[in-house]
């Protein structure tokens, strides 16, 4: 799907000279201050986003803040906005319940303890603060422990970083590296801490940096770190199994920085992770091997372009199979559907799940996006390496609520009869407080070779 696809199968990825510079991402965010109880937060930093809304190889880019602490326990927030006054502060994910209020000119809130946040002002998620606050790690290894390479506070540049088996790889609280975590046949490693990997001195179409690019690799974790402005995909699998992820927090904003891209992996687990990304949030591939056994459960996603929870387009394996995104929460969806499997090429597709998705804000459409809150299709498309299209089989789509934006469609669409989409059934949908029992109730597309089990069913009782 992407034009940079060869140097991804690299098992280790190697730097270019000629690496470009870019503005030191430890200066302080120009645009607010953060605090927490009374305490002036350091580590605020400028990050890139885009909210252009169609593909380009260079997106015109602004700042927004991205403020990273570790705190135990409850805390209050203050937030003191640079240049620009404060008329109304808007806390997500909504189901927190937390409201902000705004007192002598700084937004002002509680937090229950730590979690990852994003708080808009003056009705505008162009103005935006990230919050991404965790707790202390009980596991924090020691700086002199042989095992562990330990990067402590302050910046690392030009940093390529090759794991080893057994190993563990700390970024400690105040550290910006630069650079990009790497390994291939590695097992039994460590990827963790408070600290943030940062991909900014790279260039997109040069350098094409991986911040986290592992390949066939078991038996490791990854937790806590915070990785901003990928020059690429953000944390990339290749043919990897067993895996845990937890709490990594992704902001990106250059071309093609899909946030968790799994190719051909199997038994991998996601959880309480945040995607702010410019393609694909979370997304699933098949690249000469099977996917299976791959759960996406309780992330927050804020996608400014293509798909939020994804299967496809590349779909060359025989079979993907088992797999769960659960429990995920859209902050924003501009561009692309919440909820896709595009196989273009001739993968089985089957045992899929998409369970408990609330959308807070759905513009899926915008630019040269397409208007679909699901959209499952086996058709060909610019990315197909196969003659032949494969199908999509035993499809559950449970308790999916949107909350507020424009009422999307949806899309279920066969390449033809030997190429289905069958057995996909729907239930507990929820469109801006219509429940929909009814194909007839929505803006649905179906193509003529679908098969004859899909269904659209009343929620169950107790869900929600």
């Amino acid at each position: 799907m992407k034009q940079f696809i060869l140097i991804l199968l690299l098992l280790v990825s190697l730097f270019r000279p000629g690496m470009s510079t870019a503005d030191g991402l430890t200066d302080r965010a120009p645009s607010c201050r953060v605090f927490l109880d009374g305490e002036e937060l350091t580590a605020v930093y400028e990050k890139a986003v885009s909210h252009q809304r169609f593909w380009t190889e260079n997106p015109v880019l602004s700042g927004t803040p991205v403020a990273v602490a570790v705190h135990d326990g409850p805390c209050r927030v203050e937030i003191l906005l640079s240049g620009r006054e404060a008329e109304t502060a808007l806390l997500r994910p909504l189901v927190a319940g937390i409201v902000p209020e705004i007192s002598e000119g700084r937004v002002v809130f509680d937090l229950p303890g730590p979690g990852n946040y994003t708080v808009e002002f003056n009705g505008r998620p162009e103005e935006a603060l990230h919050l991404f606050i965790s707790g202390t790690d009980p596991q924090r290894p020691s700086p002199d422990d042989p095992k562990v390479r330990f990067f402590g506070p302050g910046e690392h540049r030009d940093q390529l970083i090759t794991v080893r088996s057994g190993e563990t790889i700390w970024l400690d609280e105040g550290c910006v590296l630069y650079g990009q975590i790497c390994c291939g046949l590695g097992k039994n490693f460590t990827i963790a801490g408070p600290g943030v990997l940062c991909g900014s001195i790279y260039d997109r179409w040069q350098d094409t940096i991986v911040p986290v690019n592992l390949s066939n690799c078991s038996d490791f974790t990854i937790r806590d770190i915070t990785i901003l402005d990928p020059s690429a995909w953000t944390v990339n699998l290749l043919k990897c199994r067993n895996a845990e992820i937890e709490n990594v927090k992704i902001v990106s904003a250059r071309s093609n920085s899909d946030g968790f891209t799994f190719q051909s992996c199997e038994d991998i687990t996601v959880r309480n992770c945040f995607v702010r990304s410019w393609d694909d949030s979370l997304v699933v591939k098949g690249y000469g091997g099977d996917a299976r056994g791959i759960t996406f459960d309780t992330c927050t996603l804020w996608t400014d372009l293509a798909q939020s929870c994804e299967i496809g387009y590349e779909t060359r394996a025989r079979v993907i199979e088992d797999i769960t995104f659960r429990n995920i929460t859209v902050l924003h969806a501009f561009h692309k559907p919440v909820i896709s499997i595009h196989n273009s090429d001739s993968a089985a597709v089957r045992h899929v799940l998409f369970d408990h998705i609330v959308v807070e804000d759905a513009q899926m459409g915008l630019g040269d996006g397409t208007p679909y809150l699901i959209d499952f299709t086996t058709l060909e498309s610019r990315w197909s390496a196969t003659l032949k299209r494969g199908t999509i089989d035993d499809v559950t789509v449970r308790d999916v609520r949107v909350l507020s934006g424009k009422r999307p469609a949806v899309r279920i669409w066969s390449f033809d009869e030997n190429s289905r989409v069958d057995h996909v059934t729907i239930s507990g949908l929820n469109l801006l407080g219509e429940e929909i029992t009814s194909f007839s109730q929505l803006t649905y597309e179906a193509g003529p070779a679908n098969g004859e089990n899909i269904r659209i069913l009343p929620p169950s009782p107790g869900r929600f």
